[in-house]
């Protein structure tokens, strides 16, 4: 097989708030990802009514490890509502504390209540610490509320308390644990996607149009120790979930060849060429044709939008399940996605009602370029969000690369 060499397949070259009634602090934090020592800023997200003592048990937590705790009452005046002064204050923040009880507040315009708005804020760009009263039985929407943040497995802390006390003594033991692993592994945004687009290749060699996604997860570390790559149980794994797994990303009727390239597994396949490629780091990348598999459909060759979100969807999906086997403890919190229309360049793009429609006639971009590639905003997301948000990262990349495309 000639496979990958490192990245590169031979068809491919490849304002802080003020912290009231919060005891001195004793210590600093480090931010993740910005190389020089600062407070750590922590959203605390429930009701305010009602919730008062917790809210000041949380506040005194966080700033009792030298965090400052952001809380909506401790907002200086400003023009803006306070529902877009606390999204603003979520977004702002390293870390949300997320205090839920039996009431599920006053809804908003958004058909949320404003707690349920920090969280979905919150859950895709920010680690989420959450902490659920035992007591009454939780209201209708809030019992339905809890079991949307439980369902985003290992996405989030989760912890129960009692009292005000207690909750001060669980909200610091999970901030220290969570700082403790951050500054063994910080998380480099800007790097994280810088190795995603590496594994891009640089120049495109084929003349068949091929789709590349590229998770890169963070923070950087090794997860794969060298012979663990090569261990039998993880190829069989890899080529399984390849081949006929619910997401499979290879085509179970082509032969496959397998291989170690640097630090990665290689599965590669042929006429069309098909690639996945697994590395020490927990890196996915998958290649697909980008205009089917089928050379002989009727009408002029084309790029089918329906088919790349298609496509994007059950990549991510893939890539999700393969992280859960090789980093299962969760230390891979974040991942960067990037997606890649390479030779597409000259080929129409269409939707599949426009395509059936007119088989044989469309426009064609007059673009220079040949190779697309493109990443969202914010471009690192929570890792559930491959679980969780997939159907809305596909659609995101697919208009993407529509834009690029189209011109």
């Amino acid at each position: 097989m000639d496979g990958l060499a490192g990245p590169k397949h031979s068809a491919y070259h490849v304002a802080a708030p003020r912290a009231a009634r919060c005891p001195r602090p004793r210590s600093g934090w480090i931010v993740r990802g910005e190389g020089q020592n600062a407070a750590v800023k922590v959203f605390i997200s429930s009701l305010i009514s009602g919730f008062e003592p917790l809210r000041d048990a949380a506040a005194a937590a966080i700033a009792s490890l030298g965090g400052v705790p952001t809380r909506v009452e401790d907002f200086p005046a400003s023009p803006a509502s306070p529902q877009t002064a606390c999204l603003a204050g979520v977004r702002a923040s390293d870390a949300v504390v997320l205090l839920m009880g039996e009431r599920y507040g006053q809804v908003q315009s958004s058909g949320l209540s404003a707690t349920h708005e920090e969280y979905r804020e919150a859950r895709d760009i920010r680690p989420v610490l959450v902490f659920i009263e035992q007591g009454p039985s939780p209201e209708s929407r809030q019992v339905e509320f809890i079991r949307e943040v439980q369902g985003w497995e290992q996405g989030h802390y989760t912890a129960r308390f009692t009292d005000a006390a207690d909750l001060r003594d669980r909200v610091t033991r999970a901030l220290h644990e969570f700082t403790l692993a951050s500054e063994a592994a910080p998380l480099n945004e800007a790097e994280l996607v810088a190795r995603a687009r590496a594994l891009m290749p640089s120049r495109h060699q084929s003349s068949q149009a091929s789709l590349w996604v590229v998770v890169a997860p963070g923070p950087t570390r090794a997860v794969l120790r060298p012979a663990e790559l090569e261990a039998q149980g993880l190829r069989r794994f890899l080529l399984a979930e390849s081949l006929t797994g619910d997401d499979a990303v290879l085509a179970a009727s082509s032969g496959t060849s397998e291989a170690i390239r640097g630090d990665a597994l290689e599965l590669h396949q042929g006429q069309p060429e098909r690639l996945v490629r697994l590395d020490e780091g927990g890196c996915v990348l998958v290649a697909q044709p980008a205009t089917g598999d089928d050379p002989q459909s009727p009408g002029l060759p084309s790029i089918i939008e329906d088919d790349v979100t298609a496509i994007i969807e059950r990549v991510l999906r893939f890539t999700a399940r393969v992280l859960d086997r090789v980093d299962p403890a969760n230390r891979l919190t974040h991942v960067a996605p990037v997606v890649a229309v390479l030779g597409g360049g000259y080929l129409p793009w269409r939707t599949r009602e426009e395509a059936q429609r007119d088989p044989s006639r469309a426009s064609i971009s007059m673009r220079g370029d040949r190779d697309t590639v493109v990443i969202l905003t914010p471009p690192v997301r929570r890792r559930p969000t491959l679980v969780h948000d997939t159907h809305g990262l596909a659609v995101d990349f697919t208009v993407r690369l529509r834009r690029e495309i189209r011109g």
